[in-house]
């Protein structure tokens, strides 16, 4: 998770709006065929993602297997998940979050959505269709605002928390004339959930794509 107060800025982000059912159910059909083939996905949108986006664009410490491991995993189990919109679009958020936290530059989201096609293109081989890659395209557009909404929600969390550790500092020295130690003192590593306690637990979520190839529906955190 990265704290480095000079990360940049979110992009700004347009409303999300409700996802077509006829882009659904194209892109729920090709996706059963894809969760398949999971490791060869990820591989080759790893593939496709290095060409198009360069190298001084990425942060030298980001993992940008890991970030199209997550972005798989997340694209295959929206499409294929019976929970509901609610559920699904915080999962997406929480998403963006991490994407942000690791360092993920989101004005690269376009150069990910080309990838995908690509990548999705290559691994349907037969299967692929003109109508198919319309349906990833827009899919990945409804995806996108939620993503940065994430992003933006995880900066300002951000911000938050460096202004009350400020705070707290502040007040150590108004109080003792030094830099004392701040009893509950603000952990910046510690960054607040993002969900409400009444919404799914975002580890739980991910955990469910990775150990559940059928994308059964995730549990709820009891």
């Amino acid at each position: 998770m990265a704290s480095d107060p000079s990360h940049s800025e979110p992009t700004a982000t347009p409303r999300p709006q409700p996802l077509d059912p006829g882009v659904r159910s194209a892109v729920r059909q090709s996706a059963g065929r894809l969760a398949r083939h999971e490791d060869a996905f990820i591989r080759q949108l790893r593939y496709d993602v290095n060409r198009l986006i360069p190298d001084s664009a990425i942060p030298p410490a980001l993992d940008m297997w890991l970030v199209c491991e997550r972005m798989v995993q997340l694209l295959l189990w929206a499409a294929l998940t019976d929970e509901s919109p609610h559920v699904v679009a915080d999962t997406i958020r929480q998403v963006g979050a991490q994407n942000w936290y690791e360092g993920f530059p989101d004005a690269q989201y376009g150069n990910v959505a080309h990838a995908l096609i690509q990548t999705v293109h290559y691994i349907s081989a037969h299967d692929w269709s003109a109508s198919t890659g319309s349906a990833w395209i827009s899919y990945f557009m409804w995806l996108k605002p939620h993503l940065l909404t994430g992003a933006q929600r995880a900066a300002a969390q951000q911000v938050a928390a460096q202004r009350e550790a400020a705070r707290a500092e502040a007040l150590s020295r108004d109080s003792r004339g030094a830099h004392a130690h701040v009893a509950g003192g603000v952990n910046l590593e510690s960054v607040p959930n993002l969900l409400d306690d009444e919404d799914v637990g975002y580890v739980q979520i991910m955990a469910s794509m990775t150990r559940n190839p059928r994308r059964d529906p995730p549990r709820h955190r009891s």
